[in-house]
């Protein structure tokens, strides 16, 4: 597993946000949605999108815990309905870039806690996160960014 470490800033977001059992068809819908809301606002194309799951669903009841689909917008960028404003709080991440197929998330998910030991780091209580850009999108990747010491 190729790996980065990045050190993001604090950023203001614009947001939709799902309540339910993460995975399948509502996750799908929800970036869907975003996406064309983005598009409607001429900001998909320069986006950085990120798909936040906020709750642990061990510890929280699966039918209650929140995904949110965000995008980094600017101080002055108007945010308008549906979507919500709020704060991601950035920090240090290790970053896997990856095919944004099944098959590869699913062997991201197996290696993952190993690579991580095995480069001598240590993951801080904040979510894991899928992060995109237009480009990215277009060319069925993605990054998983996990948040590190």
């Amino acid at each position: 597993m190729n790996m980065t470490i990045e050190q993001l800033p604090s950023s203001r977001i614009a947001y939709f946000r799902s309540i339910g059992e993460y995975g399948g068809e509502k996750n799908q819908e929800l970036m869907e949605a975003f996406k064309e809301w983005a598009k409607l606002q001429n900001i998909f194309e320069q986006s950085i999108i990120l798909g936040i799951p906020q709750d642990n669903p061990q510890i929280v009841l699966k039918e209650e815990c929140r995904y949110d689909v965000c995008a980094i917008v600017s101080e002055d960028f108007n945010v308008t309905a549906p979507a919500q404003t709020g704060q991601f709080s950035g920090g240090k991440y290790a970053v896997f870039l990856l095919d944004h197929t099944k098959e590869a998330v699913s062997e991201f998910w197996k290696n993952i806690f190993n690579a991580i030991e095995k480069n001598h780091l240590s993951i801080r209580e904040q979510p894991i996160i899928e992060r995109y850009t237009a480009q990215m999108i277009n060319q069925h990747l993605c990054e998983i960014l996990v948040p590190i010491q």
